[in-house]
């Protein structure tokens, strides 16, 4: 009798429990975003920055969200834990190991605010119940200020889960050790020109259920980190379809994700990539507030595995396809006082953030020749154009150039009084060594062809086509 009586207990209990409350739409929480957002319009803060807006979060939060560790990075700059929630389940979210890598960052303070916010709301109260958020929004401050990948000691930190010679990594390591997160999550950029499968659109994020092993055996900590990176994936689908791909990855023994999944917490990799338009930092930032808090009510719903199986159809990263800039079916004169040729000319422009990418001087040339393989995030057609390299110094050094070949006879109203072999001396003479070839920072001038020389058409400066 005793067998009966429990079950029916157990199932009179469970019937008579309240139905959970529904989680947020990631439309709606889209939405929600501006109401509630701190971060900085640049999607990126500065050390000072950031401690002002915690410290302001956190005074006015009725300790919603509270400082449970502090630490000091190699040079001395404070690190901060913060903590979000009373739930059983702790859940460990860091950001900015890299210090040039910032998007997560104004996220991770974004979602704080929207907690504070909406605490007393039923889906917000469910979260802050059933998970404790322990949150570490910038890892690497010193590197922050110096807009680089590794930290004051030149080390980079997020190869330091081993030997833990940075302070920063041993701060990350004291604080999973001394909670025991039941997940992670290890936030980072990976770079623009990253798209999403071979032929598809340019990543805005990239997800990964990052391995603990070289071999992991299937069970719940595997099913609950494909999940999560599932949902953020399943989130980000209605705001930025199809852009996000699985981060392409193997098991790397000391690197703190897959450390972490080898420690006990199982841990995704969230890396922001590009969305090419108008006021892209925010909208990335934006994004990455929605996927985060998605993968965290399912988390808090005890839902987060059944998004696993979606997470084997993500399309893989692929990189070398995209650029910022190709001119298609120009005709170049290169500046080496060699015979014009046709020719596609493909450039890509420095960016704030690195992430793991090439760090460019400028807008830099990248191909020359038949470049059908690559895609530009902008393209023109240059069919009808000349391109030569502008001379070194900008808009000033173009004006003083024309004037004297205007002093010679060779330009009038802005034409070039020139034939084809004379446009190739003198853009020899004028590029000042400068050339159209890969890995060389250059600006353009392109040209079109009138009946008495050549007339100006436009110019590439810094990577970006004006007229």
């Amino acid at each position: 009798m005793a067998v009966p009586l429990l079950l029916a207990a157990v199932l009179a209990a469970a019937a008579a429990a309240p139905p959970l409350p529904p989680a947020p739409s990631p439309e709606a929480l889209h939405a929600s975003w501006t109401g509630v957002r701190l971060s900085p319009p640049s999607g990126a803060y500065t050390p000072e920055a950031l401690l002002a807006d915690l410290d302001g979060l956190a005074a006015m939060s009725g300790g919603a969200v509270r400082v449970v560790g502090r630490g000091s990075s190699a040079e001395g700059r404070p690190l901060l834990a913060l903590a979000a929630g009373t739930g059983p389940e702790k859940v460990l979210l860091w950001s900015q190991m890299h210090g040039d890598e910032p998007t997560a960052t104004s996220a991770l303070v974004d979602l704080l605010s929207h907690l504070v916010a909406t605490r007393d709301e039923p889906a917000t109260a469910h979260l802050l119940s059933r998970l404790t958020l322990l949150v570490l929004p910038m890892l690497n401050p010193d590197g922050a200020v110096r807009n680089d990948r590794r930290n004051a000691q030149g080390i980079d930190i997020n190869r330091d889960a081993v030997e833990l010679q940075t302070p920063e990594g041993r701060f990350l390591k004291a604080v999973r050790d001394e909670h025991s997160p039941a997940a992670g999550f290890n936030l980072h950029n990976q770079g623009a020109l990253v798209t999403a499968g071979r032929s598809g659109p340019q990543a805005a994020l990239a997800v990964l259920a990052v391995p603990g092993a070289d071999s992991e055996p299937d069970g719940p900590a595997v099913r609950r980190k494909k999940g999560l990176a599932a949902a953020m994936a399943l989130a980000a689908e209605p705001i930025a379809p199809g852009r996000v791909a699985r981060y392409d990855m193997s098991y790397t023994e000391r690197a703190f994700g897959d450390s972490m999944s080898r420690w006990g917490t199982p841990t995704v990799l969230l890396e922001t990539g590009g969305w090419h338009g108008f006021r892209e930092a925010e909208r990335l930032v934006r994004l990455n507030f929605v996927v985060l808090l998605e993968a965290l009510h399912a988390l808090a719903r005890g839902e987060e595995a059944a998004a696993a199986p979606a997470y084997e159809t993500l399309p893989f990263n692929a990189r070398g396809r995209l650029v910022d800039l190709v001119l298609r079916h120009a005709t170049v004169h290169g500046g080496r006082g060699l015979p014009p040729f046709h020719a596609d000319v493909a450039f890509v422009r420095p960016r704030p953030f690195a992430g793991e990418g090439r760090r460019l001087d400028g807008a830099t040339v990248t191909g020359v020749g038949d470049l059908d393989h690559l895609e530009g995030l902008e393209e023109v057609d240059a069919t009808g154009l000349v391109v030569a390299p502008a001379p070194p110094g900008g808009a000033v050094s173009w004006e003083k150039t024309v004037a004297g070949l205007a002093a010679r006879g060779l330009a009038k109203e802005s034409v070039l009084l020139l034939d084809d072999d004379a446009l190739t001396r003198e853009t020899k003479a004028w590029a000042a060594g400068l050339a159209i070839t890969p890995w060389t920072v250059v600006d353009l001038v392109l040209f079109r062809k009138v009946e008495k020389g050549y007339a100006v058409d436009g110019f590439v400066r810094d990577g970006l086509l004006t007229k």
